[in-house]
């Protein structure tokens, strides 16, 4: 089966907030350090570091030789500085750090490119043997057969494998087993078979199946193996803004994927064994027992009785988020599960964050102070439980992140105190961006460093100038010595908190009216400052939202706020019984009713807040000088919150969310019809901008095999078709025309409609379906006019784009079933140039395209007000028009067929030899042609014929398999296809 990874749960929001302000009550009032070098030389040296790394990527590459001797003049300069001019040490300074953090960035080891086992990969099967380096949960999938509609229930297990050897030559393939079968089931020779082998080392995921009658392969890390399949890169679309899963997976030692049956794998002897590398062996481990824990807290959910309330036991799903909360499993969390928490912007509190290593990490921290532990062991202790809560979790790149934030800022704020919070945070960024550069593009740091700066820089001085000293002042009250160093307001406020009690010692009693006052400020104080940290970094992570989710988290501010509190509570609760659970499963029923409780409210919460309107606004991603500005502003904020005041850092906060979400126009070339047509897979999506930026998306993508929906973490048309509109700057479409009712064009058009509030929505004649249905039911709950097309409709999209609708014909009658003669097929003319959109027409349908428009010159002539209008308003359009019409040859069979002829024909039916009949194409006569088409598909699409018959006419085809997304301009005179961008 084609793999495709899904993008890596880890970029997900994670806000990584530093542990709560501390009010220890202590007897002098706590200080904002001032934002100076001298006060935060470790957050200067990490800014300049990171502004190097950041140069290395962006600044054509330098001899090393230059760098260093630059670097060196550089610190020459700051030591010669330091002594004789102190006021300008600085620059050199920041020039030392700037050029260090380039020449680590350079020197940084990229990922293994392993180019022999790439060049191994293609459709014929080898024998290759590994050991295992990592092993998935084993699962239950459901299995949709390629051509045909049939269900079937296998178990499955994802496992990467360590490759040494693979065979010399390849297995033949049965002739037409991508028209039978998929990989998995190609006939292979039998296991007595001893292939000539030779060294080949890399890694390959390998997705095996068994049925349910029989068992999956025991294996372990470290097994060696042995399997019979036919690898192939892992799958990616080539679009500019969407994920590369084959990069990502290239970064985890991972070059090509396969599958194969159970059958098909030989487990060897452990002589033959190659060991792992430490590295490996130490993860995969982890991994391991990462999984026996989820799988612990899934099969307890299952075997919970059901006497017991629903609110208070665990369902399969509560299982799942448990074992993303503290055994750090994301793996079965599915999109129905997430996509409440993504839509408030709750995520980082479903899943194993920095805020949950934080919260962990306090647990302990109090803990030891309340037993009086030392300050220094009490922070060895606590970095020491949460290293072991951080190995417990998988140890993954987010977590090591975490988990090294935690504990470099836990050694810092040893050393400094509480007076530098910044500087503490500068120090663990410098030593996590020296250990590894390329993370400062990471959205997970990105989003962690921010939430920490927003915290330290400006929530907590906010909260100093505020309630922060009124908050210290409830605390310790019956200690009267501490009133006499108090400002006199504050000695005061203590004075009366202590009389209070006897003014309502009447209606409480003595004991309660002591303690009640206390308590009740305390509790408002302490929500104002939950509110304010919450307010802080809500507005901090609009841009991050932004650029990597495109989403308005306008619910995450009360969600957050109203949810952390229970996940104070719900963490240590999943914890305590997930211990008890390894002792017994009968004494953890009392820990995981609460467990259960509090989990039940936290995701009432998040779908009550998740199911608003406003929870779900989608966004373009911000323009380049909109992420510069959100920078300098919240740099500004962070400065002012210690020189200027509360009102001057609230107001730049509240300019960088502004900038992060402000509206754009959506560029679009001056004078030309843009026509994109989106790599989508084995499926149909094009993007129409028209010269006044009207947009038009013609198919959304989507498959027909795969797992029902909502079950899976990938969705077409929002992982693909949405990022690439986002991409372009788009926020909402102003049409989008459905071709026909078959899953691989509309597949994605749910997310689409969700993300973009088309205004218009064409259709042509399909038959009813479940889905076509729930999509009309869809444009109808977002007040989308529906619009009803067919042969002989010509209107305007814009100001200068002609739509003329060519098929099906007014008095088309569709099957039961949707079939691919529904296809509504478009014609677009801008000035002299025009696109054909024949969707999935297939013969029957081009030939009644070709009676219909068999018309005389005379007819023809009577037709052209459209292009006549263009080159009355291009004075120069007519002078070249004539150029071009001498220097060209003149076209056979365009005569009698000129309303067909068509200078941009996207193919029909993704080049499949039931499309494209000659007469058809010698009737649309282009110049260019696009096929959009899967890699690897089934269908053997395009054909090898169609292919030839473009080739004879010198029509330039392209496809989207090969190349990825294609994008032509028709400027009314002539087409021009725009390069691809250099990194899709």
């Amino acid at each position: 089966m084609p793999t495709l990874a899904a993008p890596p749960l880890a970029a997900e929001p994670e806000v990584r907030p530093v542990p709560p302000i501390a009010h220890s009550g202590r007897r002098h009032r706590l200080k904002t350090s001032p934002l100076s070098f001298a006060a935060n030389p470790a957050l200067f040296a990490a800014t300049a570091f990171a502004a190097g790394i950041l140069s290395a990527r962006y600044v054509p590459p330098h001899p090393p030789l230059l760098e260093l001797l630059l670097l060196l003049a550089a610190a020459i300069l700051a030591a010669i500085a330091s002594r004789r001019a102190p006021r300008i040490v600085l620059a050199p300074l920041a020039a030392v750090w700037l050029i260090t953090g380039m020449i680590c960035a350079a020197i940084e080891p990229s990922p293994d490119p392993q180019t022999a086992l790439i060049a191994a990969t293609g459709r014929a099967p080898r024998v290759f043997t590994g050991e295992v380096f990592r092993l998935g949960t084993p699962r239950m999938e459901q299995i949709v057969a390629p051509f045909s509609n049939k269900v079937s229930e296998e178990y499955s297990q994802q496992i990467d494998i360590s490759l040494d050897h693979a065979s010399v030559e390849s297995f033949p393939i049965a002739r037409g087993w991508h028209r039978k079968a998929p990989p998995a089931a190609i006939t292979r020779p039998s296991p007595q078979q001893s292939p000539d082998m030779a060294p080949l080392t890399g890694g390959v995921r390998l997705t095996v199946y068994a049925p349910t009658s029989a068992e999956l392969p025991s294996l372990t890390c470290g097994t060696a193996m042995q399997v019979k399949l036919a690898v192939h890169q892992p799958d990616r679309f080539l679009d500019p803004g969407v994920w590369d899963a084959r990069a990502y997976l290239l970064a985890e030692g991972i070059a090509a994927a396969g599958s194969a049956r159970a059958t098909e794998v030989t487990i060897l002897p452990t002589t033959t064994a190659r060991h792992l590398s430490r590295s490996q062996s130490f993860h995969c481990r982890l991994y391991q027992l990462q999984q026996a824990a989820s799988s612990r807290i899934a099969a307890f959910a299952q075997t919970q009785s059901p006497r017991i309330p629903r609110l208070l036991s665990l369902s399969p799903d509560d299982a799942a988020m448990l074992s993303a909360m503290i055994a750090g499993d994301r793996s079965w969390l599915n999109r129905r599960i997430r996509i409440g928490f993504e839509r408030t912007g709750s995520f980082h509190l479903l899943v194993v964050s920095g805020m949950h290593l934080a919260i962990f990490a306090g647990l302990v921290f109090y803990a030891a102070n309340r037993i009086r532990l030392s300050r220094a062991l009490s922070t060895v202790l606590t970095i020491a439980l949460s290293f072991a809560y951080a190995l417990c979790t998988g140890f993954g790149q987010p977590v090591q992140r975490s988990f090294w934030m935690v504990a470099l800022y836990l050694l810092a704020r040893l050393f400094w105190r509480e007076r530098n919070g910044l500087n503490a945070i500068g120090f663990a960024a410098l030593c996590l961006l020296a250990t590894s550069p390329r993370a400062l593009f990471d959205a997970g740091f990105q989003m962690t460093l921010l939430s920490v700066i927003t915290v330290a820089g400006i929530a907590a001085p906010i909260a100093e100038r505020t309630f922060g000293p009124w908050l210290r002042a409830v605390g310790n009250l019956s200690d009267v010595e501490l009133d006499v160093e108090l400002p006199p307001r504050i000695a005061q406020f203590r004075i009366n908190l202590r009389r209070l009690p006897e003014r309502l010692e009447p209606l409480t009693g003595a004991r309660l009216s002591r303690s009640i006052v206390p308590l009740s400020l305390r509790f408002a104080l302490l929500a104002a400052e939950l509110l304010l940290v919450s307010a802080t970094i809500e507005l901090t992570m609009s841009m991050p939202m932004a650029i990597y989710f495109h989403r308005i988290t306008v619910m995450a501010l009360p969600v957050n706020f109203l949810i952390l509190p229970l996940i104070g509570l719900l963490l240590p609760a999943a914890l305590l019984t997930f211990l008890v659970l390894l002792c017994s499963k009968a004494l953890a029923i009392i820990p995981a009713a609460l467990a259960a409780l509090l989990l039940h409210l936290v995701v009432g919460l998040i779908q009550h807040f998740g199911h608003l309107a406003a929870a779900d606004l989608r966004i373009p991603s911000p323009a380049p000088w909109a992420i510069a500005a959100f920078i300098l502003l919240l740099a500004f904020a962070v400065w002012a919150a210690r020189r200027l005041g509360v009102t001057a850092a609230v107001l730049a906060m509240l300019a960088a969310a502004a900038v992060a979400i402000i509206p754009r126009p959506v560029p679009h070339p001056s004078g030309a019809l843009e026509i994109v047509a989106i790599d989508v897979g084995q499926g149909d999506s094009l993007l129409v901008i028209t010269p006044d930026g009207k947009t038009l998306l013609i198919d959304a993508g989507g498959s027909p095999f795969g797992p029902p929906p909502g079950t899976s973490n990938f969705e077409i048309g929002e992982d693909v078709v949405s990022p690439v509109l986002w991409s372009r700057g788009i926020r909402r479409l102003d049409a989008v025309a459905l071709t026909h009712a078959h899953a691989d064009h509309m597949g994605g058009m749910p997310a689409v409609f969700a993300n973009f509030r088309p205004r218009e929505f064409w259709i042509g004649h399909n038959p009813h379906s479940k889905l076509y249905d729930a999509l009309l039911q869809q444009a109808a709950e977002l007040h989308t006019a529906v619009h009803l097309h067919s042969a002989g409709d010509s209107f305007l999209l814009g100001a200068a784009t002609r739509v003329q609708v060519l098929a099906p014909e007014p008095n088309y009658q569709p099957g039961p079933t949707p079939t691919n003669d529904d296809s509504l097929v478009m014609r677009l003319v801008y000035g002299n140039t025009s696109a054909m959109m024949e969707g999935d027409a297939e013969l029957p349908s081009e030939e009644r395209m070709l009676q219909d428009h068999q018309v005389s010159d005379r007819q023809v002539e009577n037709q052209q007000p459209l292009e006549q209008k263009f080159e009355n308003q291009h004075p120069k359009a007519q002078q070249l028009a004539s150029l071009q019409k001498k220097a060209a040859p003149p076209r056979p069979d365009c005569a009698t067929s000129t309303t067909l002829h068509s200078d941009l024909l996207k193919v029909g039916h993704h080049g499949s030899r039931t499309s494209t009949n000659p007469a058809f194409l010698a009737a649309v006569a282009p110049t260019y042609a696009v096929v959009s088409v899967g890699a690897r598909n089934f269908y053997g699409h395009p054909r090898r014929e169609v292919l030839q018959q473009l080739q004879d006419r010198k029509v330039q085809t392209y496809r989207t398999d090969t190349l990825g997304f294609e994008d032509f301009l028709l400027d009314g005179i002539h087409v021009t296809r725009r390069p691809p961008p250099a990194n899709p």
